[in-house]
């Protein structure tokens, strides 16, 4: 049987090769077509990265380190092996399953075939991660999955920080180089050195042969990445929009990494250019300056060589930036898993609901349930539906304890990534420095500027292939020689000239050929969630300086104040939104659940909803304060009469004749009036006093939200305890405006003295309507900016049509209380 196995295995890898040429019947051919199928089959054929094994990792690393691995590890294999690589995590877990069953006594060619049959990928890059009790340590399989056969296997030294296993020249490059070698694929000396070493050393030809590299790789990338996009067109599979969106990512990616490499290639052009032209002027020059040069460029490797040790980093900002990401990543990743478990549990019981209403409804009736004509009383009809009901709750209190239960049992995980993203995200803002020693910073020089006393230089900043910054500027004479350039118009000593032109030349020598006798220093700082956007970083580039290689000066510095945004895509938001056990919440009982009800009527994550409510409680209680408890009685009376600013929030206009958004609104009817108390009843979240039918107006005195106060009520209160002829006093002018001090206007409220119970403006300013009617007719008190002293009195009334509005009309609302 295993033979058999082994064959059909042999077969099915040979029908997944078929787009190669067709077989010819000359072995010649045949020979040759087989050799050129080992060469390329890497890059025929997709290779799957899978995260097989993590040992000893807990809490937050565990969730977000292996990811971190994986896609350092996918773009190594394609950048340097020329694979052609996916991340299927849908296919992931049968992977490891069945990866586990080969390595085992139970492994035989069924198995492998098996694993072929899961995945669109022909090969399989399986990764081990375990923690060490001093660092860390990667080991990787590299399998053929239609035969299981392994078909190169390597383990990392340990590695001491977690950055160090995807930072440069960490674990995962020094794996990189043993897969190159055990699966028989070239990795030219470029890119061994920029593997084993960085780039940080190469010379001008080197960095531009590597620039010329990466362009053509990021191309064969690109179209590798349009080629899976046109499969993704056409498939009904559905993670083929997920899928769809992570490559057009990653294309925005590679396609900033390809304007970078294009960018650095003409400047290194440039330079290439005038090393060949100094190498020209090579034999004219003496043995004196070349002597002179020569030890000058040995010294500065050797202090170079010092000063590359303090300031070489394994992991550049952005490369930080993508940990923050990758741990953002986990997190939702971890929420959607619970997400999963809760829909599967919500699914769970809508076939329990009906289940349990189906045994409920279709229980035999005892006799104690019958009548006498042997049918069913409604007092047993009713307990059934009661049992149903019981049942719906008892289930769905359950569903909410299950679902709970799953989210906290990854709480702990969930916080410990949080807590380590916001550390993550604080730790940038720290004023950063990155210098032209390492691999991030590249320095090109241009001809020297004489009427400017300097060379000029061309800045990119770089991390992880996508360029940050760039600057060109004059690096000065002195920084380089020590000593001030002489003035060409009043310096006659031809001599003096010629040593300067000598120097210029010397040091011209030293920079196009890439000797590092000076190297530059930027100093930055990242500001995360731009506008309130969590994956958006500013970069903040602040100075610049320019220091002497062997003096270790700093001769030269700039103020930069330059600021560039980045957007890191796919956006992993960190905030929770609505849920299945959320809506199911707000279905429920949209009271007692208010954040899960908000996270759903307003599309909110939950923060937002939180803060939403928060914010309206504090507008709430500031509004409620506005208002007094009348003494002895059941209800308060706002201290004001209604403003244009308060009306015009709550019924989106403004009618007022005389604006002014703290003067009372007037042009309202009593109908408006009655409408207002209903709406803001609503918006603070009391019942609505008023039902509304046309011209009908009916008053709840059960509920509990604003109304008008009825005449007696308004009487009482305007008079404040006190015995005086107007609201707070007999003199009218200190407590009220109307037609001999109000200038044929109203004024803003609580411009004069209160009454007793600290009511403003209940004399004068506008009449407010009242709830009393007197035959179709509706009550107003208080007097007017327009009228005179006498309708002013705390006992006047008048009564007027519904429907009229003018500008002596307006209103304050009253709340009963002890609702």
């Amino acid at each position: 049987m295993k033979k058999i196995a082994f064959l059909l295995a042999i077969a099915f890898m040979l029908s997944l090769n078929s787009c190669g040429t067709t077989e010819s019947v000359s072995i010649n051919n045949h020979k040759i077509e087989q050799k050129a199928k080992k060469e390329n089959k890497f890059q025929k054929n997709s290779v799957q990265v899978v995260n097989q094994e993590v040992i000893n990792l807990a809490g937050a690393e565990a969730a977000w380190l292996p990811g971190q691995i994986q896609d350092k590890l996918k773009s190594n294999l394609q950048e340097f092996l020329g694979m052609k690589t996916v991340v299927d995590s849908k296919s992931e877990a049968a992977l490891k399953k069945l990866q586990a069953e080969s390595e085992s006594d139970a492994r035989d060619e069924s198995t492998a075939i098996e694993l072929g049959k899961i995945t669109t990928a022909k090969f399989a890059l399986f990764t081990k991660l375990r923690k060490t009790g001093n660092g860390y340590v990667i080991s990787v399989d590299f399998t053929d999955l239609t035969t299981g056969e392994q078909m190169a296997s390597a383990t990392s030294k340990e590695y001491s920080k977690p950055e160090y296993l995807y930072g440069s020249t960490g674990a995962i490059d020094e794996l990189t180089l043993a897969l190159g070698e055990k699966l028989g694929i070239q990795i030219n000396d470029l890119n061994k050195n920029l593997l084993a070493s960085g780039s940080s050393n190469f010379s001008v030809d080197d960095q531009l042969a590597l620039a010329k590299q990466n362009e053509a790789q990021f191309q064969k990338m690109m179209n590798d990445y349009d080629a899976e996009l046109s499969k993704l067109m056409t498939s009904n599979d559905i993670n083929a929009i997920q899928n769809k969106n992570r490559i057009e990512a990653e294309k925005a990616l590679l396609l900033e990494k390809q304007n970078a490499e294009k960018k650095r290639q003409e400047e290194l052009k440039a330079q290439k250019a005038r090393a060949d032209a100094d190498a020209k002027l090579e034999a004219e020059r003496s043995i004196a300056l070349k002597t002179q040069r020569d030890q000058m460029a040995k010294d500065a490797a050797a202090k170079a060589a010092e000063v590359r040790k303090l300031k070489m980093e394994k992991q550049g900002v952005l490369g930080q930036i993508n940990i923050i990401e990758s741990k953002k990543k986990a997190l939702v990743e971890i929420r959607q898993n619970v997400e999963h478990r809760s829909q599967e549990l919500y699914d769970q019981l809508v076939q329990d609901r009906k289940n349990e209403e189906s045994r409920i409804r279709n229980k035999n009736y005892t006799t104690v349930e019958l009548n006498g004509y042997g049918w069913p009383t409604e007092q047993a009809r009713m307990r059934r539906e009661n049992q149903v009901k019981k049942s719906y709750e008892d289930l769905t209190n359950k569903f909410f304890a299950d679902c709970e239960a799953v989210k906290q049992s990854t709480m702990p995980q969930q916080q410990s990534l949080l807590q380590e993203i916001r550390a993550d995200q604080k730790a940038l803002g720290n004023i950063r420095t990155v210098s032209s020693m390492g691999d991030e910073l590249k320095v090109s020089f241009g001809t020297y500027e004489g009427s400017r006393n300097g060379w000029n230089a061309y800045l990119s900043l770089c991390s992880d292939g996508v360029l940050l910054y760039t600057d060109n500027f004059i690096v000065n004479y002195d920084a380089l020689s020590g000593k001030k350039a002489p003035d060409m118009e009043k310096e006659l000593d031809d001599a003096v000239i010629q040593e300067y032109a000598n120097n210029v030349d010397m040091y011209n020598s030293l920079l196009v050929c890439g000797n590092p006798i000076v190297y530059f220093e930027i100093d930055y700082t990242v500001t995360v969630g731009v506008d309130g956007k969590d994956n958006q970083y500013e970069f903040n580039f602040n100075k610049l300086r320019v220091i002497n290689t062997i003096s270790g000066k700093t001769t030269q510095t700039k103020n930069l104040n330059i600021k560039r945004q980045i957007t890191m895509k796919p956006m992993w938001d960190l905030r929770e939104f609505a849920g299945i056990v959320e809506k199911q919440k707000a279905k429920e009982d949209s009271k007692k659940y208010l954040t899960e009800s908000y996270m759903v009527e307003f599309g909110l994550c939950k923060v937002d909803a939180e803060s939403k409510l928060a914010a309206e409680k504090k507008a709430k209680n500031d509004f409620l304060a506005n208002f007094v408890k009348i003494p002895g009685k059941n209800y308060s009376v706002m201290k004001t009469e209604v403003t244009q600013k308060l009306y015009e929030s709550i019924m989106g206009k403004n009618p007022s004749v005389f604006k002014g958004e703290n003067n009372p609104v007037e042009n309202v009817s009593w109908y408006d009036a009655v409408e207002f108390c209903n709406l803001l009843s609503k918006k603070i979240g009391y019942e609505p006093v008023y039902t509304i039918n046309g011209s009908s107006v009916t008053w709840n005195e059960n509920a509990n939200g604003f109304r008008l106060s009825t005449v007696e009520e308004w009487q009482y209160a305007a008079r404040g305890g006190q015995n005086y002829r107007y609201s707070g006093s007999d003199n009218l002018d200190e407590v009220g405006w109307y037609e001999d001090n109000s200038g044929v206007k109203t004024h803003p409220v609580a411009q004069k003295k209160p009454n007793g119970y600290g009511l403003y403006d209940m004399s004068g300013n506008v009449f407010e309507w009242c709830w009393d009617s007197y035959g179709g007719n509706y009550y107003f008190c208080g007097g007017s900016w327009g009228h005179n002293a006498y309708n002013c009195k705390v006992g006047i009334k008048n009564c007027f049509f519904a429907d009229y509005r003018g500008n002596y009309f307006g209103f304050r609302v009253v709340r009963s209380t002890g609702k």
